[in-house]
């Protein structure tokens, strides 16, 4: 596997440092969304809109107010060593799969983003899709950047696990999605240790865990993207008909994998290779909750 590693510090720190708006736009286009073009044009024409949606306008990166904390904050940190080390460990986990996985090239950016306005926690990303993969930061702290590493590895994974079943986000039924975010995460915490664990599972509400199961067990064969996401990230991103609990279908996916690997001794990366549907099967987390 090779990584194409974008060196998005430097990318960032000329763009600080670029001497007209000409300048500034050459490098925002050539160096930091091209390398994504393919990306971005699975949802829009325009690739400079589309970074606009991804809250990574030109704008942000030549602020030195906002841009300057974050920068030597992340470099303080060595998040970027970090996060491409996170690519190389994750891809040893999987190298004796290699045969099975057909991206022989991802290309990866650790990216500045402006908050989302959603109820994260200051950190993100997106590797659904081969063979592009981006770990994101709007704030750096003592939570956000330990966990940058395990975001990553969470990406990766989402990145060979589409590679080897040939289906992404929006190809899928919810069960294959909510097992696919539970694998990630547990690929993640893996490697880095429980205490990186994402705020999308250890935010979740248990009191609602039966409420949640309820009404997950009943659409596990959904495949309308839109219904699907609504379950996965809950209330607050739009399912308020459903009265979802946020982050339901990253907290439910870790507790279903997290108990089909403890019941039959199965590694994550050997997980990734089960049919989701047995893997909840055999999780038994299904098993014994109060209908309602």
């Amino acid at each position: 596997m090779k990584f194409n590693s974008i060196d998005t510090e430097s990318i960032y720190r000329r763009l600080l440092n670029a001497s007209d708006e000409a300048t500034c736009q050459e490098i925002y286009q050539t160096e930091l969304i091209a390398p994504f073009a393919g990306l971005t044009q699975l949802f829009g024409s325009d690739s400079v809109s589309v970074f606009r949606q991804w809250a990574m306008p030109l704008e942000l990166y030549t602020n030195a107010t906002d841009i300057t904390p974050m920068l030597e904050a992340m470099a303080a940190f060595g998040v970027w060593d970090k996060a491409t080390q996170a690519l190389d460990d994750g891809w040893a986990a999987f190298a004796p799969y290699a045969d099975q996985i057909s991206t022989p090239e991802i290309v990866f950016g650790l990216m500045i983003t402006q908050s989302h306005g959603t109820p994260g926690k200051g950190y993100a990303g997106f590797g659904a899709i081969p063979p592009w993969i981006m770990t994101t930061l709007s704030e750096a702290n003592d939570y956000t950047l330990p966990r940058i590493a395990t975001a990553t590895a969470h990406e990766l994974h989402h990145n060979l696990a589409a590679a080897i079943h040939g289906r992404t986000p929006m190809i899928t039924t919810l069960a294959d999605y909510i097992v696919g975010e539970g694998l990630a995460e547990s690929f993640g915490t893996s490697l880095y240790g429980e205490d990186t664990l994402g705020y999308y599972v250890t935010d979740f509400d248990e009191s609602r865990l039966d409420e949640t199961l309820n009404l997950f067990e009943k659409h596990l064969d959904e495949t309308d993207f839109n219904k699907i996401r609504g379950f996965v990230f809950g209330d607050l991103f739009g399912n308020q008909s459903n009265s979802v609990a946020a982050y339901a279908g990253y907290a439910l996916g870790y507790r279903v994998v997290q108990a089909y690997m403890k019941r039959t001794g199965k590694s994550v990366v050997e997980t990734t290779f089960v049919p989701a549907r047995e893997v909840i099967e055999q999780s038994h987390v299904f098993e014994g909750i109060k209908r309602i």
